[in-house]
């Protein structure tokens, strides 16, 4: 139960009227007329009516004792988060030397009267490397297929080329690529002449053929590449391919060390749409034709001059813009230049509880950007003991990088960022090819007061489930997580051993539709190494701790529905649509299930759900018939059905697949 508020005054209106009435034939025995139409007790409602005002304001707790109470807790108001957005640098030509887009390079979108340009920061270097070639070869699928090399310098001679697959044509077939440097995060252009007869029988804009890149042994993956423009049509004739690259990892792979590019058959190949022949390659030539760069929303300030010291301890200074994002301490920092000696660089902390007398620290409030060097207090036996170095009197004070920024106006949607603040040789354009996403404005005091609870049962220490769930959460770029601990699948194999935590972690979609797309999903070892960072810091020690992503199970329902209106195609479509947004966002991992925070970790479905979801859509008469399929994406056939009851385990979600919703009058 809450703790008992104890009242300092608990007098109410009629109770201060009473006694005031009480007192007239003391104060003013000639007044006899003690009725409310009487002027005089008028005044005394009216001033019982403001008193009564007063006590209740003494009976609160007033916002600066409030606030004074979370800063013994050590509890600060978060700052804004800055979202973040890969942003493509497209080259005017293809260059035979590295192009560096350094880093702080500034973006921006388009300003206008009524909106400011909403900036976008760099993050890292990029170099674009022209692409060499160490070799061609194809690989039969499974472990022990057949590994064969192409002779690159036979290619384009008396008509001879690579034939790309394995003569057989079964899914998982590949044809790779091995670079001699990283291309990670490049725009290529496979620019292809090949024999058209090896395309036939696919369809051109749909083929059975997927591009990925291996991010080494550790994530143990192959990881699909973004396909901007297939001009072959799927090698049914010459053109190029317009690839964007994810990270890639270097790596041997049958001997070869490289760095791996591949296309790969899909399990569409078994069906109508598929090979008849290898496609051949007769000439390949790759061009770098641009790259793509994390940038967040946020302006750059450099060596700020924040002032001199004056010698006293406990000396504050404020920097010139706020709010201040998150910080990379190799870079950004305090110099303090003494006068005539070399400048001395101060680490910030948090409080300066642990500091002593020889300490160059300082802390740093994102909010309102004020940097506090350390106080001194007098000791009982008359010392005083500095909690961090005096910077001597005249020394200057400067902060040498950070960023400001953040907030919810950064979450621009596809295509806003297009004009280059910074002029770079070579680069023709820019776009952001995704919407930005992670913009989070500054923490309200409100929020703070709600999460005080919380924050008191962790205290940034990971010890229950809910705990590591807590604080998986707070990454950015976390959407839900789920922490397995043992004894989650009693009897299962799938069991967590004692000492063993498991964390399963959904990443935030940047997807605009609710129809969830299966890469969007992917957990990138950057994500996962920042969850793994956060909780390890915090874990008790001895604790085996696995950050992974959960499993996904994807559903197809195929329903049969009768409307209540006539045979009227128009309205028998937007109640189509209708039905199937329906089941798309009821079964959504992100913003599904029964209370619209996304479908419950291990919840089971039944097929009931289903029929009260699409009986509740305006204008349907009855559900004559539902089905619901397990899929697997990628591969072509009627899936598995389902009867009663989908069990789903403790590590998996649901995820809509494709619906299929036919509406009869």
């Amino acid at each position: 139960m809450p703790l008992p508020t104890a009242d300092l005054d608990d007098k109410k209106f009629q109770d201060i009227v009473d006694q005031a009435k009480r007192m007239i034939p003391q104060f003013c025995p000639e007044w006899t007329d003690h009725n409310v139409s009487d002027p005089g007790v008028t005044l005394i409602e009216l001033f019982a009516w403001m008193t009564e005002m007063l006590l209740y304001r003494v009976n609160q707790v007033p916002e600066k004792m409030y606030i004074t109470f979370l800063n013994l807790l050590g509890l600060q108001l978060e700052p804004p988060r800055a979202a973040s957005v890969p942003v493509t640098f497209y080259l005017a030509a293809p260059q035979p030397i590295d192009v560096v887009i350094p880093a702080d390079t500034e973006s921006a979108t388009v300003r206008t009267e009524t909106t400011d340009a909403i900036i976008f920061t760099t993050e890292a270097d990029l170099v674009l490397r022209p692409p060499v070639i160490k070799g061609l070869y194809t690989r039969a699928a499974g472990r022990g297929g057949t590994w064969n090399m192409h002779d690159m310098r036979a290619m384009g001679f008396g008509g001879q080329g690579a034939v790309m697959f394995p003569s057989a044509l079964n899914p998982g077939d590949a044809f790779y690529i091995a670079f001699e440097k990283d291309h990670g995060n490049h725009v290529l252009a496979l620019v292809i002449e090949c024999d058209t007869a090896g395309g036939a029988g696919v369809d051109p804009k749909n083929p059975p053929i997927e591009w990925q890149v291996w991010q080494g042994a550790l994530d143990g993956r192959w990881v699909p590449c973004e396909v901007e423009f297939d001009g072959t049509g799927g090698f049914n004739q010459n053109g190029e391919i317009i690839l964007h690259l994810p990270p890639m990892v270097e790596d041997a792979i049958q001997g070869v060390t490289a760095f791996w590019l591949r296309c790969r058959l899909t399990e569409a190949q078994r069906e109508g749409n598929r090979y008849r022949v290898s496609p051949e390659i007769l000439s390949l030539q790759i061009e770098t034709r641009g790259g793509t760069s994390v940038s967040r929303h946020a302006t750059t300030i450099t060596d700020e001059h924040l002032g001199r010291s004056d010698g006293t301890p406990g000396q504050i200074f404020q920097l010139s813009h706020t709010p201040i994002l998150s910080r990379d301490t190799a870079r950004d920092h305090l110099l303090i230049v003494p006068p005539g000696g070399e400048p001395q660089q101060w680490q910030e902390v948090l409080d300066f509880a642990d500091s002593q007398n020889e300490d160059r620290h300082y802390t740093l409030d994102n909010n309102d950007g004020t940097l506090t060097l350390g106080p001194a207090l007098l000791q009982p036996d008359g010392s005083v003991f500095r909690f961090g170095v005096v910077p001597v009197k005249d020394s200057e004070l400067i902060f040498s990088r950070y960023q400001y920024g953040g907030g919810i106006a950064g979450n621009v949607p596809r295509g806003a960022i297009s004009i280059l603040k910074t002029s770079i040789p070579y680069v023709a354009r820019i776009i952001n090819r995704m919407p930005a996403t992670g913009g989070r404005d500054a923490q309200t005091l409100e929020d703070a007061k709600l999460r005080v609870p919380q924050y008191l049962r962790t205290r940034q220490r990971a010890v229950t489930a809910d705990d590591f769930e807590y604080l998986a959460e707070q990454v950015k770029f976390v959407a839900r997580a789920r922490c397995l601990a043992p004894g989650a699948q009693p009897g299962q194999p799938g069991d967590i051993a004692p000492g063993h935590v498991s964390v399963l972690v959904l990443p935030e979609s940047r997807n605009e539709d609710i129809q969830v797309v299966p890469e969007e999903l992917l957990l990138s070892a950057e994500l996962r190494s920042a969850v793994m960072a956060q909780l390890s810091e915090r874990c008790v020690i001895g604790t085996q701790l696995d950050v992974r992503a959960p499993e996904y199970i994807w559903v197809s329902v195929q329903a049969k529905l009768q409307a209540r209106v006539r045979n009227d195609a128009t309205i028998l479509n937007e109640i189509q649509r209708s039905a199937e947004t329906a089941l798309y966002r009821y079964l959504n991992p992100y913003i599904g299930g029964p209370h619209g925070k996304g479908w419950p970790f291990g919840r089971h479905l039944h097929i009931s759900e289903i029929y009260g979801l699409l009986q509740g859509v305006p204008q349907i008469e009855f559900v004559e018939d539902v089905q619901i399929l397990v899929r697997e994406p990628g591969r072509s056939g009627g899936g598995q059905p389902v009867i009663g009851r989908l069990d789903v385990p403790p590590q998996a979600l649901i995820c809509s697949y494709q619906h299929a919703v036919e509406v009869h009058a």
